[in-house]
């Protein structure tokens, strides 16, 4: 519990609370945790592993929205539960959640100013992911939306190596294209693009790019 973000500096009372109420749950790699338009009575938070947070489009497509990392929270708060999940959540890896009612949960803040606090700020940096998200989608070229998200990875997921830095989470061509939300041979042509730049090189399965080149790339050219 202690390594997840919005438990920071909690009451102790409220971890003792949450302690009681909160269980663990295993994920297999692309086990679906729920659906977009699912009735979701918990909230859940990661344990270990990435989750994939996705939508999907009219034509039944998938446009992956984030990949969430150990210490994260999931998903929203459904205050009512007769309102439906906006998003759906499936496991990039193996991984472990911690699940709890969201009645129980909600009783928990109530006492709990700081654990409230913690949940309003997380949904701020979300918020302002996907303002990003929207700025870098909106009539560019694929190639440059490309590079705004390999560089938003690498800044996530980077391990640097010399003059290059490592994605170091398991991404394949169809996956990114799922992220962009474009056709997998129209990422693989942006793909080709960032590495006649030298901005991008693929060695095997994985991708190692050049953060500060790639952030360059998608503001100024």
């Amino acid at each position: 519990m202690n390594d997840i973000q919005v438990f920071e500096n909690i009451k102790d009372h409220s971890k003792i609370e949450l302690s009681k109420k909160l269980s663990f749950r295993t994920l297999k790699k692309k086990e679906i945790l729920f659906n977009e338009r699912d009735i979701v009575e918990k909230v859940y938070f990661l344990k270990e592993g990435k989750i994939s947070i996705f939508k999907m489009n009219e034509n039944g497509e998938r446009k992956i929205i984030f990949i969430l990392k150990k210490g994260e929270m999931i998903n929203e708060i459904l205050l009512d539960n007769m309102n439906s999940s906006t998003i759906g959540c499936e496991a990039f890896e193996p991984s472990i959640i911690l699940e709890c009612s969201i009645n129980d949960f909600i009783n928990i803040m109530e006492k709990d100013f700081i654990l409230t606090k913690n949940i309003i700020s997380c949904i701020q940096h979300r918020n302002k992911r996907l303002y990003r998200q929207i700025k870098n989608s909106v009539s560019i070229r694929i190639d440059k939306k490309l590079a705004a998200k390999l560089y938003r990875i690498s800044r996530e997921f980077g391990l640097e190596k010399g003059e290059w830095t490592l994605i170091n989470i398991n991404l394949t061509i169809t996956y990114i294209a799922d992220m962009l939300g474009c056709k997998r041979e129209s990422l693989s042509r942006a793909m080709k693009v960032l590495q006649d730049e030298k901005l991008v090189k693929i060695e095997g399965k994985k991708v190692y790019v050049k953060k500060e080149k790639l952030s360059d790339y998608f503001k100024i050219t």
